[in-house]
C-alpha cells in the first residue's frame, strides 16, 4: 500500500469557483427562497469572503416580486472589510450602479472586479423607492457560515450583517458606523460572476 504523503497549501472548497458562475455572501445547503425588501433607504451588507485572488465581471440580484413604488431602483456596490478585526464593513470598493426593479427577473450590472484573496468584502444593496420588492434569498437558517456569531442567549438566528438608515443615492464612500442594525432575516442574494 502507498504511503500517505501529505501536501502543502490551502485545500479549502471556497478557492475553487467556477468561471462563469454566480456567488453569494454565503453557501448554502437549502434552496433558495425569497425576502421582502420594502424598506426604502435602507443600506444592507453582508459578508464575501475571497479565499483566493479572482476577477468578476457581473453583480446582480433575482427581483421575484416587482417593486410597485414611483421610481422603483436598487442600487449594487461591494465594500472592503476595515481589517481591524471587527468584522465590519469600511472603505466602499465598488459602486456598481442601479437596476430597476419593477419588472421580474435577473437584474445584473456589467463591472470589472478584482477582489484580492484571504480578504473579507461586503455585498451591498441599497432600496429606493422599494414597496412590494421581493428577492432571490438565502434562508438565514440555511447559511452555513456565519461571521458575525450568535446573540448572548443563544437562543436567536445567527446575525448575518447589517443595515443601516442610508438617502438613497451614490453608495457612501465608508459604511456609516451609527447604529447599524444586526440583520438575522434571509440574505437577499446580491451575487458576484466570476470572470
Amino acid at each position: 500500500m502507498a504511503k500517505f504523503i501529505p501536501q502543502k497549501g490551502d485545500f479549502s472548497f471556497l478557492r475553487i469557483r467556477k468561471t462563469g458562475r454566480y456567488f453569494g455572501p454565503f453557501l448554502t445547503g437549502g434552496a433558495i427562497t425569497v425576502q421582502s425588501l420594502a424598506s426604502a433607504n435602507s443600506l444592507r451588507v453582508f459578508p464575501f469572503f475571497v479565499p483566493k485572488t479572482a476577477r468578476f465581471d457581473r453583480i446582480a440580484i433575482r427581483v421575484s416580486t416587482a417593486a410597485t413604488g414611483t421610481t422603483p431602483r436598487a442600487r449594487l456596490g461591494v465594500y472592503e472589510d476595515k481589517g481591524d478585526g471587527s468584522v465590519y464593513p469600511g472603505a466602499l470598493k465598488l459602486d456598481a450602479g442601479e437596476v430597476a426593479v419593477n419588472t421580474l427577473g435577473l437584474k445584473e450590472l456589467a463591472i470589472d472586479l478584482t477582489l484580492k484573496g484571504g480578504k473579507l468584502y461586503w455585498l451591498a444593496f441599497l432600496g429606493q423607492d422599494t414597496a412590494s420588492l421581493a428577492v432571490a434569498a438565502i434562508p438565514a437558517a440555511d447559511a452555513l457560515a456565519t461571521y458575525l456569531g450568535l446573540d448572548n442567549s443563544l437562543s436567536g438566528t445567527p446575525y448575518l450583517g447589517y443595515a443601516v438608515v442610508q438617502t438613497y443615492g451614490v453608495l457612501p464612500v465608508n459604511f456609516p458606523i451609527d447604529n447599524p442594525t444586526d440583520w438575522s432575516l434571509p440574505v437577499p442574494l446580491i451575487a458576484l460572476r466570476k470572470a
